[in-house]
């Protein structure tokens, strides 16, 4: 019996092309046919990366604990195929679609009965579990959860250990400013800083990260991406338009990526190339994150590699009342660090209503501002999600299949296979195994305060349909480290661009794509 069924399973991952394609022209097997009861679960899935293997192992496992269900899935490295059945009530057999965020909720089916139940054999729900922080991301504007995660992870600077040592460097950057001061290091020595691949890389994860760090979680959700001015207008053209920590961002930027300080080709060479190249030494730093591994296995290991804390905005002094210098704030960050690592209480450094650094005095307000700062983590899980068609006639049987990737059984397959984890905090996860690089991307989600993405299931329809994007579609990333003299901007040119963009777009095109 089991052998059949695998066999059926592999026969569905051979076909997907050939089954996406039966989508399109209308031809596939109605809801309530025999080859789609309540009992069969049907799975359409992006691969883009994590492979399939994970994935046979948890609906092997699902299968075994249920047997009552059977489970099959389709498996495509195009996002647009993967979903193309979506919203064809009549046609699409899918019961969980594993691919990019859907926003639509029209045609989702809400799941959080599964988030507040217990798996079996457990003391906490699914929704005690997840990082308060990706939480708040998933939760729509009605207030319920539609989608979880099946893939991502935490983002960061990874740097090359060696390069690091020959270079003299021993000490990890803080601030932006020293970031900065690092990479003039490694240039001094013969080294590229950094590199990307076309498009600005995974540079726009690291931008919401510093964007959110100066302007604080409030502003970043609910005015920025709640498209709300200061007098309560929504949607409004003013959001685009304020020089908020998006401009700080820039600023940041226009030091460390600068042609000098970013390798040649960067602007033009896909993510397989530059991530082969950078795996081989030819640039210290890459903004990447958990999935490197296992995306270039092929290209070789990362035991050279490390990934590092997320700098903190140097210009998050502006928001400070008590820590106004570039030196003391790194004095602030080291102490924080040091009682977020365990290394010291934070009594040490109390002192009345304020805490002693280091003979600065910081407040308890600019202590809680960047402790929140340091421990922001950007990351891609909330880019991704699980959702079942509120039309699927298999919707318990999709619920429980995510209910069991969740658990702490399903978890532990997944991160087995992958040496990733998910956005939750898991009590029986077993590192053994792990490279180091691994353990070190996955420890960073532990240690999150807040989690910045873009992709916000319950920001405003201004971005989820009218396709308003924070820079407004600015690469300033390629604009800022363009070799050729003629298409390189500075950070208040690159800010021109964008308020340009906004100009063009907000009627035009973003509250069009609205109806509005």
């Amino acid at each position: 019996m089991k052998r059949a069924k695998r066999t059926k399973r592999i026969t569905a991952v051979v076909l997907a092309a050939m089954m996406v394609s039966a989508c399109f022209s209308g031809c596939g097997v109605k809801k309530g046919g025999s080859e789609n009861s309540a009992t069969d679960i049907e799975i359409a899935y992006w691969n883009a990366g994590l492979g399939t293997a994970w994935l046979d192992a948890v609906i092997e496992a699902f299968e075994d604990k249920y047997p009552q269900y059977h489970v099959t899935y389709n498996a495509t490295a195009s996002n647009t195929a993967v979903v193309a059945p979506f919203r064809n009530k009549d046609t699409d057999t899918v019961d969980i679609y594993m691919a990019l965020k859907e926003y639509d909720t029209e045609y989702l089916e809400p799941i959080d009965d599964v988030l507040d139940s217990t798996p079996d054999g457990e003391d906490r729900t699914i929704r005690e579990k997840l990082l308060p922080a990706y939480l708040e991301l998933e939760t729509a504007s009605d207030g319920k959860v539609y989608e979880l995660t099946q893939g991502g992870g935490a983002i960061g600077f990874v740097y090359n250990k060696k390069l690091f040592e020959e270079a003299g460097i021993r000490t990890l950057p803080r601030t932006t400013d020293e970031l900065a001061a690092v990479c003039a290091s490694l240039s001094s020595a013969g080294i590229t800083p950094l590199c990307h691949f076309k498009g600005g890389g995974y540079w726009k994860f690291m931008a919401e990260a510093w964007f959110e760090q100066y302007d604080g979680m409030d502003y970043y959700l609910n005015s920025f991406y709640g498209c709300t001015d200061e007098n309560g207008n929504s949607p409004s053209k003013e959001v685009f338009e304020k020089q908020d920590g998006r401009y700080e961002t820039i600023k940041a930027c226009e030091k460390i990526v600068t042609p000098d300080y970013v390798l040649s080709g960067s602007n033009t060479n896909d993510h397989v190339t530059i991530q082969t190249m950078f795996l081989q030494g030819e640039a210290a730093m890459m903004i990447n994150g958990a999935w490197l591994e296992n995306e270039m296995s092929g290209a070789g290991m990362v035991g050279d590699f490390s990934i590092m804390k997320t700098p903190v905005i140097s210009s998050i002094t502006d928001k400070l009342e008590t820590v106004k210098k570039e030196t003391d704030l790194r004095k602030l960050i080291t102490a924080i660090d040091a009682v977020t690592d365990g290394e010291k209480d934070i009594a040490e450094y109390r002192d009345g209503e304020n805490y002693n650094v280091d003979g600065i005095s910081v407040s308890e307000a600019d202590w809680e501002y960047v402790r929140k700062a340091r421990n922001t983590t950007p990351i891609n899980f909330s880019g991704e999600g699980m959702f079942i068609p509120n039309y699927s006639n298999a919707k318990e049987g999709a619920k429980e299949f995510i209910r069991f990737l969740y658990s702490e059984e399903g978890y532990r397959i997944y991160t087995d296979a992958l040496h990733m984890g998910l956005p939750i905090e898991s009590e029986e996860l077993d590192t053994t195994g792990w490279s180091e690089y691994e353990r070190e991307v996955y420890g960073l989600l532990g240690k999150t305060e807040q989690i910045a993405s873009e992709d916000i299931m319950g920001k405003h329809e201004i971005f989820s349909l009218g396709n308003a994007r924070s820079y407004a579609g600015v690469s300033f990333i390629s604009r800022l480290s363009a070799n050729n003299a003629s298409d390189r901007l500075g950070a208040s040119e690159v800010w021109d661009e964008i308020l340009k963009a906004v100009e063009n777009d907000y009627e035009n095109n973003w509250l069009a794509n609205m109806g509005k």
